[in-house]
């Protein structure tokens, strides 16, 4: 077994892809970067090849910076995929103030996993369904060092009925509710953009349960209560606390909003895209394709 790095954009805020992706369901893969509000701490996520044999894969290393005084720690994460059309990674690093912690959220991706996927293409609660590890490491946290504070899988998150909302395609796999007001005249450039809100200090994450874009075709023959379903879910990005989402918050560097300020695309335009290390405050820009 042997690895070695692979080429990343400036930062390693990472927008890389393989084949075409502009069709279908799947959207450019990417692992992209965060630095906390202060922006004095950083983090970034870079894809090592790893070849067992004549397979090979992606490991994710992430690289955690504290700008000022210049220090710098490293380590594996557990979850991300690979940057291939089936193998996609849509993953988002958040780095709370004080930089002791960080999360990485995979919101709309597979789990690492040697398990198959399942069969067909929509969820229903059983045993064995939610026991299958591509559906794990939805949210991890971690200290700077590397180690696990807490993590979250699907079958920690959903309720036995809310796996009815469970669907896949290829490897994109949808649990979540879109968040309207972003899919309104275009789409946002990152996919997992369109499937949470976090606060400007990156400390709390919110996601709704319910039936996405997909899922709704699927469950036409449900009752309306079923169709209509919807659950706000909110998590403390820095020990995985689960928030009450009716409580008013006060601070509203904790109230979680849009994702990112750029503007919608149009399908099939992500192409290039790279994100910044602070998409809340500064807009990413799109890389030209070097020439072959």
């Amino acid at each position: 077994m042997f690895r070695h790095f692979v080429p990343t954009v400036a930062l390693m805020a990472i927008a890389l892809t393989t084949g075409p992706l502009s069709a279908g369901h799947t959207r450019p893969a990417y692992l992209d970067g965060c630095q906390s509000m202060d922006g004095r701490y950083v983090v970034t996520a870079e894809p090592i090849k790893e070849k067992v044999g004549k397979k090979e894969t992606i490991k994710w290393k992430y690289h955690w910076k504290d700008t000022k005084e210049n220090k710098t720690l490293s380590g594996w994460l557990t979850g991300p995929r690979g940057l291939g059309h089936f193998d996609v990674t849509y993953g988002h690093l958040f780095v709370p103030p004080g930089g002791e912690t960080f999360a990485l959220w995979l919101p709309a991706s597979w789990a690492e996993s040697d398990t198959p996927h399942p069969k067909g293409n929509q969820g229903k609660f059983s045993d064995e369904l939610v026991k299958n590890p591509a559906f794990g490491s939805r949210l991890t946290i971690y200290k700077k060092t590397g180690e696990i504070v807490k993590t979250y899988g699907m079958r920690d998150l959903l309720k036995p009925n809310e796996w009815l909302y469970v669907n896949w395609v290829q490897g994109n796999m949808y649990w979540l509710m879109e968040y309207p007001e972003v899919m309104k005249g275009g789409e946002p450039a990152r996919c997992g953009w369109r499937y949470y809100r976090v606060s400007p200090d990156y400390t709390v994450l919110e996601f709704v349960i319910g039936p996405n874009s997909d899922a709704v075709h699927k469950i036409k023959s449900e009752p309306k209560e079923v169709q209509n379903y919807r659950r706000t879910v909110r998590v403390q990005l820095t020990d995985g606390v689960l928030l009450d989402p009716n409580v008013k918050i006060a601070d509203v560097n904790k109230i979680p909003i849009k994702p990112f300020r750029d503007a919608l695309i149009t399908r099939g335009d992500a192409k290039g895209f790279q994100a910044s290390l602070d998409p809340l405050r500064v807009t990413g820009k799109f890389i030209a394709a070097e020439p072959k």
